[in-house]
């Protein structure tokens, strides 16, 4: 029977084991974020949700964004490291519970008359032959003196989360680009409307300039100047359909489907709404690669506490029971009963150095993976500004754009009516449509600068990823 002093010394050393874990415990790293943001950011607006698409109530986005959902490689890659990620730190989490296998072996057995090691009795050569039958169990349990394990299961555990968290901030981008790419597809079939309404004004003012140079009332350069300005209207709306064709592209590649099985339905754009852009010292928790470096990090630190046991002498306990015989019969007899058990203990002497260069290692990766994480958030803070940047200075330009096209819609109405009255000709009624019909396709053009500003926002603010956590509580 197993002594009880071996009991209680291996009692004591696993109890030991529970007390000392090697290596830093990590900590959240100062963010050092500003008060606010440079450019004004709004107090008021939409608050983002995970499905933050649903608050602009379009049928047609909202479609598109369940089909890259669904259909995107990208996600499918990033759901796939998750799973990998997982079952690596399954894997590790074994290592904290001892091992035990089950074997069972039968055989024929004979010892040779002929070898060295053939023993003699009475000077004769004895030899054995029968069979032997065993059945045993073998437990192995390496004792986690100095946290190594602990630590490798808070990395596995850190890395999984970092796997969940790209993936999620995977989500964020994917679907923002989906929204500006449609979004930038509506502005510029806004864009087309208001070109081809100016490229039929630029007809017209050509043929009334051939009507008026071919009566001798006007010069060879007025004519070629409007001729000239329908060649350059005729040269845009040719380019539409590129432009057209690459939007279409860029939609059909994010959702995962065929360019040609494409079917979009063009509406008007309006102004996009404010949506708030809190406080820079919540981005933290509303951005999921912020959230993804720090679990980086955070792996990384543990990392250190594994490299660090690895100076230390590991003690693993071992033992194993069985029975064997060489009667299947009597196989489970008491007399065939067989055990072993007791620590083995094994300790660095000399490694070459190895030890030291990957505990130099871990503590690299530490400082560069907080380096990452600030350059990050640096461009976390910058790309919020940005967008705020873009959608204020967008914002200012369309209403000087709305004056100017208020004030030339004017100046067209008196052009009209003098024409009616006679007083000018319909070259005049022309030219005065040349600012209206300019700023309609200036102000379609800003009107996509804004929604590709509220994309920018949006992503830049995680997409709502810290309001879908709060809501499932973590």
């Amino acid at each position: 029977m197993i002594q009880l002093k071996t009991v209680l010394t291996l009692v004591a050393t696993a109890a030991l084991a529970a007390c000392t874990t090697l290596g830093p415990n990590y900590h959240v790293p100062a963010a050092n974020a500003p008060a606010a943001y440079r450019a004004a950011a709004p107090v008021a607006g939409a608050e983002l949700q995970r499905d933050w698409w649903l608050m602009f109530g379009d049928a047609q986005l909202n479609a598109l964004q369940a089909q890259a959902l669904q259909a995107s490689p990208t996600l499918a890659a990033a759901a796939a490291r998750i799973e990998r990620a997982r079952a690596v730190f399954g894997a590790t989490k074994a290592d904290v519970l001892p091992r035990l296998d089950l074997g069972a072996n039968a055989g024929g057995l004979r010892t040779s008359a002929k070898a060295t090691t053939t023993p003699v009795l009475n000077g004769h050569l004895v030899t054995f032959e029968g069979e032997t039958f065993g059945l045993q169990a073998s437990l192995g349990w390496e004792l986690d003196l100095w946290g190594r394990v602990k630590r490798q299961g808070e990395a596995a555990q850190a890395q999984l989360d970092a796997s969940t968290l790209d993936a999620a901030a995977a989500r964020v981008a994917l679907t923002a680009d989906v929204a500006n790419a449609y979004w930038q597809w509506r502005a510029l079939a806004d864009e087309t409307a208001a070109l081809q309404r100016l490229r039929a004004s630029r007809a017209n003012a050509f043929q009334v300039a051939q009507t008026r140079f071919d009566a001798g009332s006007s010069t060879m350069q007025d004519l070629e100047r409007v001729r000239a300005e329908l060649a350059s209207a005729d040269a845009d709306v040719a380019d539409l359909p590129r432009r057209q064709a690459l939007l279409v592209h860029q939609i059909a590649a994010l959702t995962g489907q065929g360019a040609a099985d494409l079917k979009l339905q063009a509406a008007p754009l309006t102004a996009p709404p404010q949506i708030r852009a809190g406080l820079p010292s919540e981005l933290l928790q509303r951005r999921p690669d912020l959230a993804q470096s720090l679990a980086q990090l955070h792996a990384a630190t543990a990392q250190v506490g594994v490299a660090e046991a690895a100076f230390y002498p590991s003690i693993r306990l071992t033992g194993s029971f069985g029975y064997s015989s060489e009667d299947l019969g009597s196989l489970l007899s008491a007399p065939a009963r067989l055990y072993n058990i007791g620590p083995s203990i094994s300790l660095p002497i000399l490694e070459g150095g190895r030890n030291k260069a990957n505990l130099a290692g871990a503590k690299a990766q530490v400082d560069e993976s907080l380096a990452a994480f600030r350059g990050r958030m640096l461009q976390a803070l910058r790309e919020v500004d940005d967008a705020l940047a873009e959608l204020q200075g967008r914002a200012a330009v369309v209403d000087a754009q709305n004056r100017t096209l208020a004030a030339s819609g004017q100046a067209l109405s008196v052009a009209r009516s003098r024409y009616d009255k006679g007083a000018v000709s319909y070259l005049d009624v022309t030219e005065a449509e040349r600012t209206p019909l300019a700023t309609e396709r200036a102000l379609a053009q800003l009107r996509g600068a804004q929604w590709a500003a509220t994309a920018q926002l949006v992503k830049a603010l995680g997409g709502g990823w810290g309001a879908a956590r709060e809501a499932h509580g973590g």
